[in-house]
């Protein structure tokens, strides 16, 4: 365990200098995390779960981290709406509140941190969470941002299928149908060598990207957002609560609890900021949100990991 703690740690402070020398700008780190989305992680997803034997249980445990993550994500929105009500925050920030603090970053942070410390099993029930994850953000997200500018009269049929059909959702659902009707055997050889030596690439890019994108923000400054701040804490250990909560009452094994636990560790999604420059209101708190929970989870993740160990 504490060589994957090391793996973790090592990998983020390689981009830290990296982006300290000037070798990493925030063009070439953009581009190295569009990398990592649109092509790293989808090999990783395909050739991980067409490789795991899915019978029924798994199977049944999948759909149910799906759904219990976008339940927890909506729950959880609700309860930050309630808190910035009582806190007297800017109403027009509440529609941001909520998603950019309900999601969970299941696919970039989420995949390869499962990988380093649960392996293709792991990865595979996260990727339940990144599917969730994107029928949450184009459907309900859309919904609730769209109402500060007025947008409800957009197609969201049209939005939801352009955001929530992406390279990884496809990946998820090949992955699953190679698996599920064993034809993953007629796939030539080299070329899930190749998908598989393509998508071992995930992990390290996405933690040294983590690392440049924290040298980036400039530290000092962004600590000193206070309400970003206090509501990035309130959601680093409020959902992780939630999760532990929701555990107790749900029969699943104890690979899909752990899993449950680690996303609701994750921090919030670097997409919703975007999400909401185009739909809502708050981009700035919402991107200062975004890499303050980012830079929380590289303790915290691993402190939850070692913890499941114990309590599953």
């Amino acid at each position: 365990m504490y060589g994957q703690f090391f793996v973790l740690f090592a990998m983020i402070a390689v981009g830290y200098y990296c982006h300290h020398k000037g070798w990493f700008t925030k063009e070439v780190n953009k581009g190295i995390g569009s990398l990592v989305m649109q092509v790293t992680i989808p090999a990783m997803l395909v050739t991980t779960i067409s490789d795991i034997e899915i019978k029924n249980g798994v199977l049944k445990g999948f759909f149910l981290m799906m759904f219990a993550q976008i339940a927890i994500m909506i729950v959880f929105g609700f309860l930050i709406r309630w808190y910035g009500n009582w806190r007297k925050l800017d109403k027009r920030l509440m529609d941001m509140l909520d998603i950019t603090l309900g999601s969970l970053n299941t696919g970039f942070i989420g995949l390869p941190v499962a990988q380093i410390f649960f392996g293709d099993v792991g990865v595979m029930y996260m990727s339940a969470g990144v599917l969730g994850l994107n029928l949450y953000l184009w459907s309900y997200g859309v919904f609730v941002l769209g109402r500060q500018k007025g947008n409800q009269t957009e197609n969201m049929g049209q939005v939801f299928l352009k955001g929530a059909i992406n390279p990884n959702c496809i990946a998820i659902f090949l992955g699953l149908a190679l698996t599920l009707t064993d034809t993953i055997t007629f796939v030539p050889n080299v070329l899930i060598h190749f998908l598989k030596t393509l998508g071992d690439l995930s992990t390290p890019l996405s933690l040294i990207y983590i690392g440049a994108l924290a040298a980036n923000s400039g530290l000092k400054k962004l600590f000193q957002e206070k309400e970003a701040l206090e509501l990035s804490i309130i959601k680093m250990l409020g959902l992780p609560a939630m999760a532990w909560a929701v555990m107790l009452f749900v029969s699943a094994s104890s690979m899909a609890k752990s899993i449950f636990l680690l996303a609701a560790t994750l921090p919030s999604a670097v997409v919703v900021p975007m999400m909401t420059e185009r739909y809502g209101y708050g981009e700035k708190m919402s991107s200062d949100i975004v890499l303050l929970t980012t830079l929380i989870s590289v303790v915290e993740l691993p402190a939850c990991a070692w913890l499941t160990g114990y309590l599953y």
